[in-house]
């Protein structure tokens, strides 16, 4: 530990926090040697992190002996693997593998079962029992011959072409299943996780034919182990083409690689001394290599045609490659600049990788309970729930499930000796979740739900169909709309264990859930012969949502034909989100009706009150007709637990001059002096986002991108977020009708707005526009989106464009369900006899385009889902009309704007 600074001693600590963290462990103390751990800076930060540190005696290093001894058997331990390995493949190993021979055998100290009660060390850690599978083991540097990757992606190679690639194994991945290794690419010398792979455990390959497993050395030239003696030719930098490797030419996905990182003067170890007399028989001098196959040089080539064929160089492809420089222009040898080269192709991966990341989080950000759960961490598994402080509050939510089935008789406990042969018994899994106070953050109900592992059903046995409709949040806005400007009365409802009240589709058996016994004899002789619909299947949406559709066509109500989940009768609206529901009717009389008559046909169902106290969402009617929708008792716990104080207030959301990227340099949030919960407030700012409060949409989009990641300058972005709450604590929606107004949407695009030239290179997202639009519905705005577009525009015309689109994909179902309530006698706003909708667009192109379907040179390009609005266009129920700049509303949805221009928008978007 001498040899390291403070500040890395400090890292490892993190390194290792963070690792138990992800095991549910907390480490409340640490026991040390005096040297390092006892300097300041260490002591301060286990101070900030409320952890107690005690120290073994002055040159008593025997008072931390566990310590010590597991030290002293992984480094034995590796040393043995890899001087092991050394000495069966002399050529391909190098001693610069010793990180990785260290992480093999710290994975194999933790994961084999050596305690008395057959536990691993990492089990009695974790308290959870994963098991040891030898067959996933291999030993360490030994040859693997990995899976070509077109094969592996389904497609085919030439028909002489080698099937698969040599590599050398260095042990399990760390961030994958248990049976995928990390594996050494001979030709290239980087590393990547491989799961198609033939493992050659005892060396036996490395013995037939020394020419044919033998390969030349490159990787240890890529990371600077060896020096490349020689001036490179045509046939030095196409040689691999012939060893093992994909053919030259071949079209392949990128893979996920890591380069390597080690320097050359690499020691393993300051404790560990090898002698040269001890590895004399297996050292191999640097200018060793194989023997050529044939005497005669191979032609140069460029590569195989998709028939097999072998393309021949051109004259001025020889020429460039023969006058290539010795060194490249990082003055490096040019097998250097390919490693570099490979370094940024993995910082691409990892852009692509936060990119997608960042796609698939701003749709579950629409749904902003669910995502609000998810941020909090409050969603987990039985064994996480069983490591929480709270853990007999989940043991009291289990014992009520359990009850409530077995009251119900949801299934029949037989032994397992009766369960037909040919059928599998299915695991079962635990969901438990706290429900909290969206406002508050306070718990209010602990849940646990009883699942069938879906994931282990196979289809035609005990699965088919699993299509089920779910209703959009909008729809449900819209409802809430229509109930506050025609003074209908709403009533939420939750069905008890929704999907259980169906009865199973297909016979199946279901192992004894964990922590549940039986005073029938052992739990492994007996099962569950499942008589409900259990959570969990496959096909359990779908069941339940046909078993409640046939139930509510017994008492007279029909099914919408624009929204499956909409449901009329007389004047009753019912709309169906999984097991939840809202009813909109004339009365709480006539709903409250409504409500008895489906308790009485079966279904199991709890009113769940005011809808104002179910969104959380306070609201007021005014004197003058106006209604406000506000969420004050929500912003002041935002600002609470950012605990801003007194600091100044903002009169905007987000800095105009300022654009968050990944900031990859700067320090990580939890590493900084912030006191809050980053995803417990960015989930909190989106649920406030998506319910009244339209104006923080797009700055809390920008925070929610990196909250996989955030960093220093992320935390003072929600911080300045808070600000601007704090002064404009007050605001929310303010509807003020207008029946003279139907439906009107604004839409707009910010243009590769994302564009850094620093990340331009690796980060796709850069060159990507964002779309924003807001949904007006009798001058009430009912819908807002800022969402990154998920292809790239090549001009504004398109960006915009593409803009229209996806906004006219809201507007469009609205205006259909709309239109089938008018037909059915709802009061529905509409200034014609149709309903239809007036588009405001700022961008001359795009109004050209959607008018007129001609096709031009810059624009024929573009996918025809984006030209799903035409028709109605056609027909005349969109028009889409001229706006100036000045007065686009959604820019406020695409960009940070200056004070003046975000108040002028923030007037129509909230009505403040």
């Amino acid at each position: 530990m001498s040899s390291l600074t403070s500040k890395e001693t400090i890292e490892a600590k993190q390194a290792f926090e963070r690792f138990a963290a992800d095991h549910g462990v907390r480490i409340k103390q640490y026991h040390a040697d005096n040297g390092r751990f006892a300097d300041n800076a260490f002591k301060q930060h286990c101070s900030q992190q409320q952890q107690a540190i005690t120290y073994c005696g002055v040159n008593a290093h025997f008072q931390n002996g566990i310590a010590e001894r597991a030290i002293r058997d992984i480094t034995e331990a590796a040393r043995t693997m890899l001087l092991h390995a050394k000495a069966r493949w002399p050529s391909a190993v190098h001693l610069s593998l010793w990180p990785y021979a260290v992480r093999m055998a710290v994975h194999i100290h933790n994961t084999v079962p050596v305690l008395l009660d057959g536990r691993s060390r990492l089990e009695l850690f974790s308290g959870t029992n994963v098991g040891f599978r030898m067959r996933d083991n291999h030993a360490f540097a030994c040859p693997v011959f990995a899976l070509q990757n077109s094969l592996a992606a389904g497609n085919t190679i030439p028909k002489w072409s080698p099937r698969s690639r040599l590599g050398l194994n260095l042990g399990p991945s760390p961030n994958h299943a248990r049976n995928v290794n990390l594996v050494l690419n001979l030709n290239t010398g980087l590393v990547s996780p491989q799961f198609h792979c033939r493992y050659d455990d005892f060396f036996e390959t490395t013995k037939h034919s020394e020419r044919d497993i033998v390969t030349s050395a490159n990787w240890k030239q890529l990371a600077g182990f060896t020096k490349y003696d020689g001036t490179p030719t045509v046939q030095d930098r196409l040689s691999s083409a012939d060893q093992h490797v994909i053919p030259v030419g071949t079209n392949l996905p990128s893979p996920e690689i890591e380069p390597f990182e080690f320097t050359h003067d690499y020691a393993p170890n300051d404790d560990i001394s090898i002698s040269g007399d001890s590895i004399s028989s297996v050292q191999v001098s640097e200018g060793d290599t194989a023997p050529p196959l044939q005497e005669t040089e191979p032609t140069p080539t460029a590569g195989v045609s998709s028939r097999g064929r072998v393309r021949k160089l051109s004259r001025a492809m020889q020429d460039s490659l023969a006058q290539r420089s010795f060194y490249g222009d990082r003055g490096m040898h040019y097998m250097g600049n390919r490693a570099v080269l490979s370094e940024l192709e993995e910082a691409e991966v990892m852009y692509i990788r936060e990119h997608e990341t960042h796609l698939s989080l701003q749709e579950r950000m629409r749904h902003p309970i669910a995502f609000h759960a998810e941020m909090m961490g409050d969603i987990m598994y039985f064994h996480q729930a069983m490591q929480q402080p709270d853990a007999g509050e989940f043991v009291k939510a289990v014992i009520k499930e359990i009850n409530g089935h077995i009251e119900h008789k949801r299934w029949k406990l037989i032994k397992r000796a009766e369960v037909p042969e040919d059928v599998d018994v299915i695991p079962s899994v635990w969901a438990m979740r706290r429900k909290r106070d969206l406002t508050t953050n306070e718990i209010l109900k602990y849940k646990s739900r009883l699942n069938l592992h879906g994931g282990k059903q196979v289809y035609g046995m005990n699965y088919f169909e699993t299509y089920a409709p779910v209703v959009t949040w909008f729809a449900i806005r819209i409802i809430i709309v229509m109930a506050t400007l025609f003074t209908l009365s709403l009533r939420p409802i939750d069905f008890v264990q929704a999907y259980p009240q169906a009865p199973i589709e297909t016979d199946m058996y279901m192992e004894l859930p964990k922590g549940i016994e039986t005073r029938h004899g052992s739990s492994k002789d007996h099962v569950l012969m499942l008589l409900s619909n259990l959570y969990g299947q496959k096909q359990a949406g779908r069941v339940w949502n046909s078993y409640l559709v046939e139930k509510l066509r017994s008492i007279g109500f029909q099914p919408s034909l624009i929204d499956e989940c909409v449901f009329f009768r007389d004047d009753v609206i019912f709309i169906v989100y999984v097991d939840d529901g809202i009813f909109l009717g004339p009365s709480d009389q006539s709903l409250t009706n409504v409500i008895r008559e489906i308790s009485e046909a079966g279904l199991d169902i709890e009113d769940q009150g005011h809808p104002a106290d179910y969104v959380g969402v306070t609201i007021t009617k005014h004197s003058n007709g106006c209604i406000e929708f506000t969420q004050r008792a929500l912003i002041d716990a935002i600002i609470n637990d950012v605990n801003i104080g007194d600091a100044y207030t903002k009169p905007v959301p987000a800095k105009a001059t300022q654009q968050l990227h990944a900031f990859k340099d700067s320090p990580r949030f939890d590493e900084c002096d912030f006191n809050f919960n980053y995803r417990s407030v960015t989930g909190k700012l989106n649920y406030l986002t998506q319910t009244s409060r339209s104006d923080i949409l797009f700055a809390t989009h920008q925070v929610a991108k990196y909250s996989s990641d955030p960093r220093k300058e992320h935390g003072e972005a929600i911080i300045y977020i808070v600000r601007y709450l704090k002064k404009t604590r007050h605001l929310g929606l303010k509807f003020r009708p207008n029946e003279s107004k139907g439906f009107e949407c604004y839409c707009d695009s910010d243009f590769a707005g994302n564009w850094n030239k620093d990340f331009a290179q690796h980060d796709p997202s850069t060159a990507k526009s964002r779309s924003g639009w807001v949904i007006f519905y009798a001058r009430c705005p009912i819908i807002w989106a800022s969402k990154l577009q998920s292809q790239v525009a090549l001009s504004t015309t398109e960006a915009e464009y593409i803009a229209m689109s996806m906004a006219l994909r809201d507007v469009i179902p609205i205006m259909e369900l709309m239109s089938e309530f008018r037909k059915r006698n709802f009061k529905v706003i509409c200034t014609q006899p149709q309903v239809y909708c007036k588009v405001f667009e700022d961008n001359s192109g795009a109004l050209e385009l959607a008018r007129l379907p001609k096709l031009r040179p810059r624009t024929k390009h573009i996918n025809i889902c984006y030209h799903h609005f035409r028709e109605h266009v056609r027909l005349g129920l969109i028009k889409i009309l001229p706006i100036s700049t000045d007065d686009q509303i959604a820019d406020a949805l695409t960009k940070p704007l200056s004070q003046n221009t975000f108040c002028r928008h923030r007037k129509y978007l909230c009505g403040a």
